[in-house]
């Protein structure tokens, strides 16, 4: 006798694809599909199947934490979900916030003094009007404080540019930091309002039932394997298994590796389910 809510394939369809991420709604569809036969491979008979009308819909969405592992990716972080790519990350981190700081103080002194020579400037060039003119040895020196206000102004907002770079750098660390830190219990990290958008934990993906609706919704992935594993994990919960306690395994509450392969303890999971 099967258990109720496992007896036949399961069935799925595909939800949301948010093109930010680059794949095709075809792409994402054969990574769910990769993701469903691990399952049957592991049985020998589908778990799993596609279905216009499947009960549980599959997203993927895009939002902050994809938006963070991007950024650190193009600035060739090498991000693992490990206390010592945490250590390394936040040694890193409070680097650059230490450097970012100052460069931010220093910033605003400069733009505050900026400022002032331009009132004076300014001041210089409307008692020239009212007096209908200036000799041209103060025109000259008029026009070459112009300049170099320019000159400064241009330098300023680059300067602006490069300091807001290093702010969402920074953000983008705090947001990934805070992703390992939250699986590993290590101490969260807090820039701007990065503390405020995590939740208690961060997950590439996450399976939901509420009231008849069932949905699974993926946020973030590493690679196309890493998206295989975290479907594959977030389809095992769709199907009853539960966190095991073998770090490579699938059904681990984290992903410590990317490899979509299973386990044993996978397996004997899923079989446990199937059985009778």
């Amino acid at each position: 006798r099967q258990q109720r809510g496992v007896r036949g394939p399961l069935t799925y369809r595909i939800g949301g694809v948010d093109p930010r991420f680059g794949l095709s709604r075809e792409e994402f569809s054969g990574a769910v599909a990769q993701a469903a036969s691990l399952w049957k491979q592991a049985v020998s008979r589908d778990v799993f199947r596609a279905d216009a009308k499947g009960v549980v819909e599959i997203n993927l969405v895009y939002d902050y934490r994809q938006e963070a592992a991007d950024r650190m990716k193009g600035l060739s972080f090498k991000i693992e979900n490990t206390k010592g790519s945490y250590d390394q990350l936040k040694a890193h981190f409070e680097t650059l916030k230490r450097e970012s700081d100052l460069k931010s103080s220093g910033l605003s002194q400069d733009f505050a003094d900026h400022n002032s020579r331009v009132a004076t400037f300014n001041r210089q060039v409307e008692m020239a009007r009212q007096r209908g003119g200036v000799e041209e040895a103060t025109a000259r020196q008029l026009e070459a404080e112009q300049r170099q206000l320019a000159i400064k102004k241009e330098d300023l907002v680059r300067r602006q540019e490069e300091l807001k770079t290093a702010i969402e750098t920074l953000q983008s660390m705090a947001v990934v930091i805070n992703e390992i830190a939250s699986n590993h219990n290590l101490d969260l990290v807090n820039y701007r309002d990065t503390g405020s958008q995590l939740g208690p934990e961060f997950s590439e993906g996450i399976y939901e039932q509420k009231g008849t609706r069932r949905t699974i919704t993926i946020y973030h992935f590493p690679s196309h394997d890493g998206l295989v594993r975290v479907l594959a994990h977030e389809l095992g919960h769709a199907k009853g298994l539960p966190h095991l306690d073998n770090p490579q395994a699938v059904m681990h509450r984290l992903m410590v590796t990317e490899k979509p392969e299973l386990t044993p303890d996978d397996v004997a999971a899923l079989k446990a389910k199937l059985v009778k």
